[in-house]
């Protein structure tokens, strides 16, 4: 049995904030307060959703200029979209090493996503990730 490190459990922590705010697509909705209130985030972790909530529609189309011909953002699957995301804004609100980022992003791929996915969002991250 693996023992998943506090960092890595961290991460996943967002992705999940970032994918529920995904599934409940409310733009109204003040994310870095829902977050302080209902979940216990460090200051770390609330330095990334804060971060997200702020920029999330540039962070969108951002992902969305790097995809390949005929893919779609609608095609590529909600729990991959979360994880992007998730890596994007961490790298951009931490400064964490960009091989940290996508590397920890493909473990939680891998756990929570579509095994045919990590190396086409390993690519788009590559892209992004400057």
């Amino acid at each position: 049995m693996t023992v998943a490190k506090p960092q890595w459990k961290k991460r996943v922590s967002i992705f999940r904030y970032i994918f529920s705010d995904l599934m409940i697509d409310d733009k109204t909705r003040n994310v870095p307060q829902d977050a302080f209130e209902n979940y216990l985030f460090d200051a770390d972790q609330m330095k990334v959703i804060e971060y997200y909530a702020s920029h999330r529609e540039e962070l969108c189309e951002l992902i969305k200029k790097h995809l390949a011909a005929g893919w779609t953002w609608e095609r590529i699957p909600l729990v991959d979209r979360a994880a992007m995301l998730a890596a994007i804004s961490e790298f951009r609100a931490s400064g964490l090493d960009k091989k940290i980022v996508i590397d920890q992003t493909l473990i939680t791929i891998k756990h929570y996503g579509d095994n045919d996915f990590p190396k086409y969002i390993n690519a788009i991250l590559d892209r992004i990730l400057n």
